[in-house]
């Protein structure tokens, strides 16, 4: 927090200040509330600038349960927070529409519940040991990054204009820097000369409000870029996920643990990278930190491998990601012209990809209009009057007048394949750890191998229907690879399929799709 500021870093704090603008480009969003030395404040958070809960999901690379109910507010919900004994704490979270402990949601207005409840009602707890306190607000120790305490909130509700703002700078949870910068400071800092550094008083506020620039830039750009990857003879781009740089999964997903994070004064941004696929094996090929609040443009500085990586593992130029698992997206397509001469990228197709410490172990083709992530994702029928089904109960109960089809739908790649893919998406729900159950799924495969319209065929009450609920999401991102059932003549049909899962501990086990007997 020492380290100098030379003047060309000066100058673009100065048009940071004067052009504080960017906010405005998107729709304001709703703030959080803190409180603070017994009084009650707004907690500035926006569409680049997440607030302390959106970075608990950040850090531990999990889905949020909260869904936005308009777009004032994308991140679900409203937490208050307290500083208090030098610590950062959840107090509560009011989710609005929220419905249970799973995050699911009243899908009308009219069936509206407001539900503001302690951190432990929606399992959220501190990373390390930390007490509970009376009231139930928990130590956000997962939380490192600059407070923005604005405007006091009186007890009737209404905002009281403040002549400042004041920054706390938190690191994994406890107070570290705590600085008012009023109205007064700001005009100064516009006009800063190096006599001014010799005021220390000030120059605490000057450091922690250009600390405040650089940790929302790092933030707004991870919520914008993409990282590019050449696979097959074929360059596309990485499936961005807000505030996720796929760099950041090699550091645990703790920017602190990244060189050029936001204390760096000198160098610092979010990490965007090319990529390259060769061998069924994914390497990194270069680094570029991104910065600036511009929608339309950013500040690029390229960083060596080497200043990541150990010298034997950079070969031929790229690293081997060895520590890349899971899932991710493929976004083939091209930047065009859209609404307002503002450049958009166009999807044209898209491939899904697992990996398996830095190997493909399985690659599928989707459709460019595939979200798994969308609850209203759907195929159209094929024909929509000749609709088949399998002869599990799963599919009778619900549709005894369909024909039974003469080959079912199929995994493509095979029983064991399947299975992998669930293996490496277990539930995370606590509660999960400490049960076993059985779930069965009913879906719609059409005749283009195109899965949709999942629900729950076994029933469950409580806490095996919330659980129930959480597999049945999981199961609405499995990317389409199947292959389609067929008639008496072998025809491709739609068809309704089943599949059946024994839970324990928490993983999906004995994932099984519907044969013919």
């Amino acid at each position: 927090m020492t380290k100098p500021i030379n003047h060309i870093k000066a100058l673009a704090f100065i048009l940071f200040l004067m052009g504080f603008a960017w906010q405005t480009q998107a729709t304001e969003q709703y703030p959080d509330y803190i409180e603070y030395g017994g009084k009650k404040y707004e907690l500035a958070v926006s569409w680049g600038h997440p607030s302390p809960l959106q970075v608990l999901y950040i850090r531990t690379n999990t889905q949020s349960p909260f869904k936005g109910w308009s777009t004032a507010n994308y991140r679900g919900h409203i937490a208050t927070w307290r500083i208090s004994d030098g610590k950062l704490y959840l107090v509560n979270v009011d989710t609005r529409r929220h419905r249970g402990r799973t995050g699911t949601y009243w899908s009308g207005e009219e069936e509206r519940v407001d539900t503001v409840a302690a951190p432990g009602y929606f399992n959220i707890a501190s990373l390390s040991v930390q007490p509970t306190a009376d009231d139930g607000a928990v130590v956000a120790d997962w939380f490192s990054g600059v407070l923005t305490i604005e405007n006091e909130v009186a007890d009737d509700g209404n905002r009281v204009e403040s002549d400042g703002v004041r920054y706390v700078y938190i690191r994994y949870g406890e107070v570290v820097d705590d600085q008012l910068v009023t109205a007064k400071d700001f005009e100064r800092m516009q006009n800063i000369t190096d006599k001014d550094t010799s005021d220390h008083a000030f120059m605490d506020k000057y450091r922690i409000a250009y600390l405040n620039q650089n940790y929302i830039s790092y933030y707004f750009q991870s919520g914008m870029s993409h990282d590019e990857v050449t696979y097959q003879g074929h360059t596309g781009r990485f499936e961005g996920r807000d505030f996720h740089p796929l760099l950041m999964s090699l550091f645990d997903y703790d920017p602190l643990q990244f060189y050029f994070n936001w204390e760096n004064f000198q160098r610092n941004g979010t990490p965007v990278c090319t990529w390259s696929i060769s061998h069924d094996s994914l390497f990194i090929n270069s680094i570029t930190l991104y910065s600036g609040l511009g929608f339309y443009e950013h500040d690029e500085d390229t960083v060596g491998l080497a200043w990541i990586f150990k010298p034997e593992r950079i070969v031929d130029g790229k690293v081997f990601a060895f520590w890349m698992n899971g899932e991710q997206t493929i976004e083939y397509g091209e930047e065009r012209e859209g609404d307002f001469g503002m450049k958009e990228f166009q999807l044209e197709r898209q491939q899904r990809i697992m990996l398996d410490s830095g190997r493909i172990i399985q690659s599928t083709w989707t459709p460019a209009a595939f979200d798994a992530g969308s609850e209203t994702a759907t195929f159209a029928d094929c024909n929509p009057e000749h609709v088949y089904r399998c002869d599990h109960w799963g599919a009778s109960d619900r549709y005894k007048e369909l024909p039974v089809a003469a080959v079912f739908p199929a995994w493509a790649e095979g029983d064991d394949a399947l299975q992998r893919w669930f293996d490496s998406h277990p539930l995370t729900d606590p509660r999960a750890k400490e049960m076993m159950f059985r779930t069965i799924l009913l879906f719609k495969v059409n005749c283009r191998g195109e899965a949709s319209e999942w629900v729950i065929a076994s029933k469950g009450k409580g806490v095996l229907f919330e659980l129930s609920n959480q597999v049945l999401e999981i199961a609405k991102q499995l990317p389409n690879g199947w292959t389609p059932a067929t008639d008496e003549n072998g025809n491709a049909v739609d068809c309704w399929q089943v599949m059946s899962f024994n839970v324990s501990q928490g993983e999906l086990k004995k994932c099984y799709v519907q044969e013919q007997k």
